[in-house]
Order: structure tokens, then C-alpha cells, then sequence
């Protein structure tokens, strides 16, 4: 068995085994002579008993008793000195001193007759010891416990004899080695089972242990290991499992989060990386053109002659050089805004103020073409950002209303706020968007046609830059076509006053 528990179940089993076996064959082994030790003891204990004793007396009431008895041999006397051992498996003879027997347990001998030999009763005479002590002898039989002793008791010498069969010894002897087997046997029995019992306790906390420990390599921390075993040592395990469980899963959980912010830098960077060679790749297709354009009327100037040609032909090369300027002014903002090299420092601010500031300042340009500015905005437009981006986005979305608004028309400004965005917006009259363009108006260097105008074009960055602030503040933008025109917006989280005023750095979730 290769569980804890089977191998603890064979162990314990084994050493039940071992032991009770050690204890059997023990027993075994010195069981008879324990057991003839004892019985030797006890034979020393009844001879001196007997010292002590008026032997002629004993002799003539024991003799008296065992007549008494053959006539009812259930009946047992209260009298009799001897009886209780002799019902112990003892015998008793008792001899005077002419080796006559005075008493003997088996009334088949009959008291008064010696051996009829002189010879050997001296044999049997020879035998009988004064300081007498029991020992074990062997015979023919199988052996016995035996004491000879000699008394002397009022000048006459008695000869007394006890004895026990070795046959008793062994019927006691295969007994009791008989019932310490069963014992034995009824032990390892109950044995078995408790150690089972025992090791089934120990090995489920371990077993459920190693399986919470295989759901953690699976990456399933649903499940705890118990803490509260009857097992000091298990619980210690099952609370470092249950502390390593709870480690390990706020280390994946980070490296989780970690790997997403990696994957999404890196998603940025290719993203970046892909812009930057469009970007690079615009920026060559889009110069060439004003080059090309400065270029023929660099050729043109040296070769007219007209003053007014010539003065036609220097100002479309600077047309093209200004516009040339303005493109790469805005590429180098877009570059700053995308890539963060500029550390742009973010506060509350009120979206209503940077449309006032805006409006005043477009107000000369606008006169020029004869357009009005119509304001309209609502109070606690606060949001949280960068002043001179914003006022980029802002003016984006106002010179794009000056270019495509017609002389004479009106452009409305407006601020307003839903429970997310504060949203700023410009509507111009004039010609809409064509459908088509909307969704690539955003992009760098796309020039959409306006129906109505599809011979004048720009830049194509000014909703380039937007976007990229708008997306920078966390906001959005969006292009809707009305009935008479079209308008621009962009959304910026709002920020509750109470939030600007307590904290700047904690954004509102306004209601």
C-alpha cells in the first residue's frame, strides 16, 4: 500500500502481530515453569502450614472427615485443613516414624501399612529432608511437584510428603495458553479495527489535503484545507497549504494584470508603430505636392514677365510655404500629445471659460466673413485636464467652422453636461459632410469632401488633433450633419465641483 493510511494500517497491524505473537510465544515458553514455581511456592506454604499442626490430631480428623465423605462425596466439610488443597489437585501423605501412613489423600491407601520392605522404606526414608523444600521432579508420568519433609513434633519423628501432578500442571497450563490465544486473537481482531479507524482519521485530512493541493495547480482556489483536525501537525499543514493557496493566487492575479498591461503596452507600441510609418508615410505623399506646387512657380517666376503674373506667382509660394508650416507645426503637437513627451499638468477647469476665451478670439476672424458667434452654455461644466490642449481642440473645431461656413452665416458654440460628459460643440451652416467621409474624418491626413466644396482642402490633422486630445482626456468626439449644416463635438468626463474643490485627483461620477 503506497497511501499513509494503508502503510500506517500495515504498520500497526504488524507491530499488533508482533507483540501478541512476543506475548504467546512467551507465555509459552516460560508459562510451566512459572506456573511450577508458583505451585512450588504454594506446596511451601502448606508444608509449614502443617508445622504448625497437632499431626497425630490432623491426622485421626482428616482420616475421620474422608470416611465421613465416602458416604455423601458431595458433601464437603468445613473441618478439613487438607480438603481445600486437595480439591487443588494436591496430595498429602503423612507417615510416623516407623514409616507407617498415618493419612493419605487417596483412600485407596490404607493408613497403618508401610511398604512391607526395609529396605526401601530406608530408600523412601532417604529421601525426606528436615529444612525440606519443593522442587519438580520428572518421572515416567511426565513429572511432578513434590516436598519430603521430616518433623519432629514431641520426640517423634513424622514423615510427610505433598505433592501436585505434572498432568494437573499441564491441563492448567494448555489452559491458560489456550484463553491467552483467544485473548490474543480477540485483541488483534479489535485491533485491526481500531488502527483502521486510526489510520482512515489520519489519512483523509492528507488525502484532502492533496487534493485542494492539486485544485491550487489547477488554478482553482474555491476550496480551503481543513484547520480544525484533531491533529496539531495536520492542521499546521492545512494552514500552510491555505496560506500558500491565498500567496499564490495574488501572485497570479498580479502577474494576470501584469501580463494584460504588457500585452496592452505592447498592442500600443505595435499600434504607435504601424501610425508612425503611416504617419511618416503621409507626411512624405502630403509634402510633395506643396514642393511640387513651389517648384512650378519658382519655374514660372524666372521666366514672366509680368509684374502681376510675378506677384501671383510669389504669392502662391508662400500660400504653400505656410501651409506647409502649419502641417508640420501640427504634426509636431500630434507627436508630443500621442507619444507623452510633454508632462501636460491636468486641474480643474471650466469648459464654459475656454468657450468665452475662444469666441473673443475668433470674433476679428469671423467679422472678416461677415459671421456671427452665437454662445450657449451651462453653469458647473467642470472637468478635469489639460488648459492648452482643450484650447487646441477648441480651435480646431472653430478655424474647421471658418473655412466651410458660409459669409454671412452664424456659428453656435455650445457647452452642456449629461450625467457623464461635458459636451462641447460647433455647429456651422453651410454644406454637410458626405455620408461616407464621417467615419474617416478622424483620421490623419484624410480630407473628406463637403458636398458643395470638394475643391478646397486643408491639412487634413485639425480632427486628427482633436481626436488625439479628446482620447488623451479620456473623452469623445463625434460628427453629426443637420438640416442646414453640420456639427462637431467632443465630450470630456465631467468633475462635480465638491470633487474639484475637495480632491482634484478624484474623478466624479455625476448623477
Amino acid at each position: 500500500m503506497k497511501t499513509i493510511s494503508g502503510r500506517l494500517l500495515v504498520i500497526l497491524v504488524g507491530l499488533l502481530t508482533a507483540v501478541s505473537g512476543g506475548i504467546g510465544i512467551l507465555y509459552s515458553g516460560i508459562s510451566r515453569q512459572l506456573y511450577i514455581r508458583e505451585q512450588c511456592r504454594m506446596l511451601d506454604e502448606v508444608y509449614e502450614l502443617l508445622l504448625d499442626e497437632d499431626i497425630p490430631a490432623l491426622c485421626e480428623k482428616e482420616n475421620r472427615i474422608k470416611d465421613m465423605a465416602g458416604e455423601d462425596e458431595w458433601e464437603e466439610s468445613s473441618d478439613s485443613l487438607l480438603e481445600p488443597y486437595e480439591n487443588n489437585n494436591l496430595r498429602f501423605r503423612i507417615r510416623d516414624k516407623n514409616f507407617d501412613l498415618l493419612y493419605a489423600t487417596n483412600k485407596s491407601e490404607h493408613t497403618g501399612s508401610g511398604s512391607g520392605d526395609e529396605d526401601l522404606s530406608q530408600k523412601w526414608i532417604a529421601r525426606y529432608q528436615e529444612n525440606a523444600a519443593a522442587k519438580y521432579e520428572k518421572n515416567d508420568f511426565g513429572g511432578r511437584v513434590v516436598l519430603r519433609g521430616i518433623h519432629v513434633q514431641d520426640g517423634d519423628r513424622y514423615y510427610i510428603m505433598v505433592t501436585q501432578s505434572s498432568g494437573a500442571i499441564n491441563r492448567t497450563t494448555a489452559y491458560a495458553r489456550s484463553l491467552l490465544f483467544l485473548v490474543i486473537a480477540v485483541f488483534l481482531v479489535f485491533g485491526t479495527i481500531c488502527v483502521r479507524i486510526l489510520a482512515k482519521s489520519i489519512g483523509r485530512p492528507v488525502e484532502n489535503a492533496a487534493r485542494v493541493a492539486r485544485k491550487i495547480a489547477d488554478k482553482d482556489f474555491s476550496e480551503k484545507v481543513s484547520e480544525t483536525t484533531k491533529y496539531r501537525e495536520l492542521n499546521e499543514l492545512g494552514a500552510g497549504i491555505n496560506e500558500m493557496s491565498g500567496q499564490i493566487q495574488s501572485y497570479i492575479q498580479d502577474l494576470e494584470t501584469y501580463n494584460q498591461l504588457l500585452q496592452q503596452d505592447n498592442q500600443r507600441r505595435a499600434e504607435l508603430e504601424q501610425h508612425r510609418k503611416r504617419f511618416v508615410n503621409n507626411v512624405s505623399h502630403e509634402l510633395k505636392t506643396p514642393l511640387a506646387i513651389i517648384s512650378g512657380q519658382m519655374e514660372m517666376l524666372s521666366i514672366a514677365q509680368d509684374a502681376e503674373k510675378r506677384q501671383q506667382y510669389c504669392d502662391s509660394a508662400m500660400e504653400e510655404v505656410q501651409r506647409m508650416n502649419e502641417m508640420l507645426s501640427s504634426m509636431l503637437q500630434i507627436f508630443s500629445v500621442e507619444e507623452g513627451i510633454e508632462e501636460l499638468p491636468i486641474e480643474p477647469l471650466e469648459m464654459g471659460n475656454i468657450a468665452d476665451a475662444a469666441a473673443r478670439d475668433f470674433s476679428a476672424l469671423f467679422a472678416k466673413k461677415q459671421i456671427g458667434i452665437e454662445l450657449h452654455k451651462s453653469s458647473d461644466c467642470t472637468v478635469k485636464g489639460n488648459a492648452e490642449n482643450l484650447r487646441r481642440a477648441v480651435n480646431n473645431f472653430l478655424m474647421n467652422a471658418y473655412r466651410y461656413a458660409p459669409e454671412g452665416s452664424t456659428v453656435s458654440i455650445s457647452v452642456t453636461r449629461n450625467k457623464k460628459y461635458v459636451i462641447f460643440s460647433v455647429y456651422n451652416e453651410g454644406e454637410r459632410v458626405a455620408e461616407e467621409d464621417i467615419d474617416m474624418l478622424w483620421n490623419s491626413f484624410y480630407q473628406g469632401s463637403v458636398i458643395g466644396r470638394e475643391n478646397e482642402r486643408g491639412t487634413g490633422l485639425g480632427l486628427y488633433i482633436v481626436k488625439s486630445i479628446v482620447s488623451q482626456h479620456g473623452g469623445e468626439c463625434g460628427v453629426e450633419n443637420k438640416e442646414k449644416g453640420v456639427e462637431f463635438w467632443f465630450g470630456i468626463p465631467y468633475l462635480r465641483k465638491d470633487a474639484a474643490g475637495a480632491d482634484a485627483d478624484q474623478p466624479s461620477d455625476p448623477q
